[in-house]
């Protein structure tokens, strides 16, 4: 994490100081309830509360520093401010200064799936030859990013930051705190359709990663994703920078079926044979082959490669595969859209089992054929064999709807899915729960597991 002085954030910053400027940092916090005594202290201003409101309770913690807008008077006494004129743009700007003191190699992923994925994958490789860190959670904002670069250590070598968007221009911003030194796009789905319009749109609004890329730099795209390619042959793009594809068609492609044993996938590709990895869900080896790409050109042997692969550990609720009773709980809960959610029920699919049940809550921002795309993924999961479709939503319930004449069952809350479930959980059943984030869906899986009444 960042080790400096008040007077070196003010000097970062071009700011002004009021009291000490020899107060010591180590670290930045956002979140009153969690600050240290070493910690610059940044208040945010939200929607719902205004974080320089807290500054007697920092204080009470032992806070010795914070960052501190101009406008809001009177000053607080007993601790050093560093006055600024917009606390988030001082946080944003502060993270792209102490980057550029950093000599690690900078990775941003983007994508409508799989980033995540992608994500941990490298850090699992990265990390067994060289000093790697990553976006911790979904940090992967305005907000998130800077907290992620500033948490970063001074002899990191390999930075891998995730970059999220709803928006046109939110990752040219993005790539102004943190220009990347190889960029992926994992892949172009629906999400977001109902802020950006289309495919095309949204490959437009990704492929900014591209524009931001340090000249010389490599930038690796999926080939299966066909909006990108229409996208870079309407750009004009520095001939320095390397391109190389992924996927059915790409530079880097399977070259075997991908076969699912037991908790694990294994599968060989153009780079690599024999490669295992630890998570369920055939769509992890087209994640992995960018990850692959991206370590052997770092210098990462093929023996740290495939080990790293074999001992992922995946962020939460991403393809987590739980046990409860005699069920096996697929929680995939953090986001939903159209292709994740076809993707999750073949994970689902793969799992052996004598009943498979799939939970479903909303698939949220998908624009004028929401739906349309409900319908069509109720329709994808008793086509591919799930026994039992569970809907919560009023999305979910149109799904439901139009599969009446199949075993599907809608639910108001989820509480009321639980009780369904709970006779299944006796029984030799896999059980898939997914949902847009706001959705909730995890909550399920407590439910399920008796945390929750």
């Amino acid at each position: 994490m960042i080790e400096t002085t008040v007077r070196e954030i003010a000097s970062m910053l071009h700011a002004p100081v009021l009291g000490p400027d020899t107060v010591k940092i180590q670290g930045i916090c956002i979140d009153s309830r969690k600050i240290e005594n070493s910690h610059l202290y940044v208040p945010l201003i939200g929607q719902r509360a205004d974080g320089h409101t807290f500054i007697e309770q920092v204080k009470e913690k032992g806070c010795a520093a914070a960052l501190w807008q101009k406008d809001h008077t009177p000053y607080p006494e007993n601790i050093a401010l560093v006055l600024v004129e917009d606390t988030l743009k001082a946080l944003q700007n502060l993270a792209k200064a102490y980057l550029q003191q950093l000599q690690g190699t900078i990775v941003a992923i983007t994508g409508s799936n799989g980033k995540t994925s992608c994500k941990d994958m490298l850090y699992s490789i990265c990390s067994l030859e060289k000093k790697t860190q990553k976006t911790q959670g979904n940090q992967n904002n305005e907000i998130g990013l800077p907290l992620t670069i500033l948490s970063l250590d001074p002899d990191v070598e390999i930075i891998i930051l995730e970059m999220g968007m709803e928006n046109r221009n939110e990752i040219s911003f993005l790539c102004s705190i943190a220009p990347p030194d190889i960029s992926v796009i994992t892949t172009i789905g629906s999400a977001h359709m109902e802020n950006l319009g289309g495919k095309k749109q949204i490959a437009q609004a990704k492929l900014e990663i591209l524009d931001h890329l340090k000249p010389g730099g490599l930038f690796l795209y999926d080939k299966d994703s066909p909006e990108i390619d229409e996208c870079l042959k309407e750009m004009h793009i520095d001939p320095s920078k390397k391109i190389v594809s992924f996927g059915t068609q790409g530079d880097i492609s399977l070259t075997s079926d991908v076969k699912v044993i037991e908790d694990h996938i294994c599968f060989s590709c153009s780079l690599c044979s024999d490669v295992n990895i630890n998570s369920l869900g055939k769509i992890q080896a087209h994640n992995a082959l960018p990850c692959i790409y991206i370590a052997s050109f770092l210098g990462i042997s093929m023996k740290s490669i495939k080990e790293g692969l074999s001992h992922l550990e995946m962020t939460g609720m991403r393809m987590q595969l739980d046990h409860i009773a005699q069920a096996k709980i697929l929680n995939d809960a953090y986001k939903s859209n159209p292709e994740s959610a076809k993707a999750a029920i073949d994970a689902l699919m793969t799992l052996d089992a004598s009943l498979h049940i799939a939970c479903l809550g909303d698939m949220l921002d998908l624009g004028p054929d929401e739906v349309l795309l409900h319908e069509e993924i109720g329709d994808y999961a008793f086509d591919h064999g799930v026994d039992i479709v569970c809907g919560y939503g009023p999305l979910s319930l149109k799904m439901i709807e139009h599969c009446k004449d199949k075993k599907g069952y809608w639910f108001e809350t989820k509480e009321e899915m639980g009780k369904f479930l709970r006779p299944y959980l006796q029984q030799d059943c896999a059980i898939l729960v997914k949902g847009s984030r706001s959705m909730g869906m995890d909550v399920l899986v407590d439910i399920l597991k008796g945390e929750l009444k």
